[in-house]
């Protein structure tokens, strides 16, 4: 067993000790649900940016910044303007709801039978998404470890089940915290490295084979503009939803959620370039 792997179980064994520990945290649903709505800006900043990553950021989008440049930036950036309006306008105002879940707020405005609708109508949709983001985790493992994508599928998920059902909502947030300081750390040394060993961002800029801002093979630039201009407004309307307020109604106090906001948005800036540079580099010294 190579020592990838060692460090590998050891996260896993820490996530399940994560639910066993915040076990006694939760004596109530607000509890399980929200952390009874007592935790601090940089625990719900910590969530609301994962939120927003999968394995997909570290595969997909990397392999994307490989092949096409700075394009897939944009992705990003269209997240970081939803953690603006959160911060400028909606983050106080979920928090404000006083209610235990996000689909509770639909019960309360709309009624009993557009709450059940919402909730079962989203079943599907999420069980596809967790099953495409694990699946990205798999492809990923099985090419670097050698372990069976289907292993990995039922490892993962059943680690997170059980870290999430013993500990609710503060071993979740828990977690995200520490997957938040994992990826700042790599990133972030990532970049450093890349920077110097590339030359320099305009150095890597002008070795860039192809249009570095727009991508290959584009035939037309307002196709590119208004690709960008409906990825805004998708991701506006994905993270300033009464659904997705959840990761707000956590927060202490309004000024919290407008805190966990601001610093979400700055995150969803600094990273994801980071992991797009380095990923310039890689291209330089390996395509």
């Amino acid at each position: 067993m190579t020592i990838d792997m060692l460090v590998v179980l050891a996260y896993f064994f820490f996530l399940i000790a994560i639910g066993w520990m915040f076990r006694k945290f939760t004596t109530s649903t607000s509890d399980y649900f929200r952390g009874g709505g007592k935790m601090l800006w940089w625990m719900v900043r910590a969530t609301a940016f994962m939120t927003q990553f999968s394995a997909w950021t570290f595969t997909g989008a990397a392999g994307r910044a490989f092949s096409d440049g700075f394009v897939v930036v944009v992705l990003f950036l269209a997240n970081a303007f939803g953690y603006l309006m959160n911060y400028l306008y909606f983050a106080p105002r979920f928090r404000q709801l006083r209610v235990v879940t996000a689909i509770e707020a639909i019960r309360q405005r709309f009624g009993k039978t557009s709450e059940q609708f919402f909730t079962w109508a989203g079943m599907p949709d999420s069980l596809i998404s967790a099953g495409i983001w694990l699946n990205g985790l798999a492809i990923f493992v099985s090419a670097v470890f050698d372990i069976p994508m289907e292993t990995t599928i039922i490892v993962t998920g059943t680690v997170l089940v059980i870290m999430s059902v013993t500990g609710g909502s503060w071993a979740v947030v828990a977690s995200d915290f520490m997957q938040m300081i994992v990826i700042m750390a790599v990133t972030i040394t990532c970049a450093i490295a890349a920077y110097f060993y590339g030359g320099g961002i305009g150095n890597i800029i002008d070795k860039f084979h192809g249009n570095f801002m727009l991508g290959n093979d584009l035939n037309y630039v307002s196709i590119f503009v208004l690709w960008v201009v409906f990825i805004f407004v998708k991701q506006f309307g994905v993270m300033n939803n009464s659904i997705n307020a959840y990761r707000y109604l956590c927060a202490k106090d309004s000024e919290n959620a407008k805190k966990a906001a601001a610093l979400a948005c700055i995150l969803m800036v600094v990273v994801p370039i980071n992991l797009v540079f380095t990923a310039l580099v890689c291209k330089r010294i390996y395509a």
